[in-house]
């Protein structure tokens, strides 16, 4: 019952030995702490290098996307400038269909005064010649 009130049992040797296994102990937390630390070091120095390959993935992923969007806007400008070309020969088309559809209202709405004009060109001719 005296060890239970606080007093100690065995002497000074029991005392040493006690205070041996405490600095024993306190080593050996020391010591795992330790390689706990260089445990959690030497996972950041690798979480930092896969960082730097994620991000140097990223990196090439926004190249290809950059190339693959690039020939996308070629492949439009193409098809744009091929369909403008279209347009513009379809228009000189019209231009034409327009400009013989023009020619020929004109020749219709000036026929009576183009015929008027050659019978009296024929008739000043035959005029001309028949009377000497």
């Amino acid at each position: 019952m005296p060890a239970q009130m606080g007093v100690s049992v065995g002497g000074p040797e029991v005392g040493a030995e006690r205070t041996q296994s405490l600095d024993a102990l306190h080593n050996a937390q020391i010591l795992t702490l330790r390689q706990i630390g260089e445990n959690v070091a030497a996972q950041t120095r690798r979480l930092e290098g896969l960082t730097t390959k994620v991000d140097d993935v990223r990196e090439r992923l926004v190249r290809l996307e950059t190339l693959e969007t690039g020939k996308l806007v070629d492949a439009l400008r193409s098809e744009v400038k091929s369909a403008v070309n279209r347009i513009d020969l379809l228009e000189a088309q019209r231009d034409k269909v327009v400009g013989v559809a023009s020619f020929w209202s004109w020749l219709v709405r000036s026929a009576p005064w183009l015929a008027a004009g050659i019978a009296a060109f024929v008739a000043g001719a035959g005029l001309k010649s028949g009377g000497r």
